[in-house]
């Protein structure tokens, strides 16, 4: 009778580890691959804007598609969209950029086609993707290379100042909602991005998406470089109610990195969206912040 119940408890303890592991899975290809965001817009809702098409080698060589709209200035801006998101949503800001004068570059990271890449790597792999595409930037005749920044909303955010951190040809950053470190907003966002309890989804989750992505994400901490952008400034933008990626993340983004430094809170409660929000203040205070740097 014990042995049955043993076999009973181990046979029980197994299926349920099995269960565990196949919804960890589930939940790492959810963060691999993300579902395609849609958008009230596209390309065609802004008349004023005309790409040239590019493409770019990422170091894995994998091929990053994007959009080259030349403005009146020699100094450009690239623009890095979130997790799940495309370059479409970067088109308002674009659009206001580009009128300012500014060339801007938008760009689908990797595994949003049609760029290349398998898995989205929340930030780990993205950030270097980020830098083949200002070492595209830099070579062009009609760009130049000492006058250049990057804004970034959510992951973009976070991979511009990982990138910056590690490049000196980005002169200047705008932080848009983007996390202070990755675990931690992994697990704050978990039920929304993965739709899947945290707990004990989460840990066991991102230790499979390491694995299958030959990434790890736990290294992927802003806060711990983003001192390391100055003397270039940064502006960290974020909204004080964001409940995907909280505004604790900005600050602690904010109070480690060093002067020049700017940070506008924006009352609001969605992510991502201070633009739609306060979009007069949006748009002057990044096309000034821009206008200092690299004009």
């Amino acid at each position: 009778m014990k042995k049955f119940v043993l076999s009973c408890v181990l046979g029980l303890l197994f299926l349920s580890l099995v269960a565990l592991g196949a919804i960890g899975w589930v939940g790492s290809e959810r963060a691999l691959r993300p579902a395609y965001h849609r958008y009230e817009w596209t390309l065609a809702t802004f008349p004023d804007l005309h790409p040239e098409h590019i493409q770019v080698l990422a170091a894995d060589k994998i091929l990053l598609d994007g959009r080259f709209f030349r403005g009146d200035r020699p100094s450009l801006v690239i623009l890095a969209s979130g997790y799940g998101d495309t370059q479409d949503q970067m088109l308002s800001i674009a659009e206001f950029l580009h009128r300012a004068g500014f060339s801007v570059v938008t760009f689908n990271s990797r595994a949003r086609a049609p760029s290349g890449g398998e898995f989205v790597t929340l930030g780990a792999l993205e950030p270097r993707d980020l830098l083949s595409i200002v070492g595209y930037v830099a070579g062009r005749r009609d760009v130049d290379a000492n006058r250049i920044g990057v804004l970034g909303i959510s992951m973009g955010a976070a991979t511009a100042i990982l990138g910056a951190a590690r490049d000196k040809r980005i002169s200047a950053v705008v932080d848009d909602s983007g996390f202070s470190a990755a675990p931690r907003v992994i697990a704050a966002s978990f039920e929304h991005f993965i739709h899947l309890p945290a707990f004990p989804f989460a840990p066991l989750t991102i230790a499979i998406a390491n694995s299958r992505a030959g990434i790890d994400v736990n290294r992927v901490r802003p806060m711990d470089v983003i001192g390391e952008i100055s003397p270039r400034p940064v502006l960290v933008i974020h909204e004080t109610g964001d409940s995907v990626v909280p505004v604790d993340n900005s600050l602690r983004n904010f109070a480690a990195a060093r002067r020049p430094k700017e940070l506008w809170l924006v009352p609001g409660k969605e992510h991502g969206r201070a633009h739609a929000i306060a979009r007069s203040e949006y748009e002057s205070k990044v096309t000034g912040f821009f206008e200092a740097a690299i004009h």
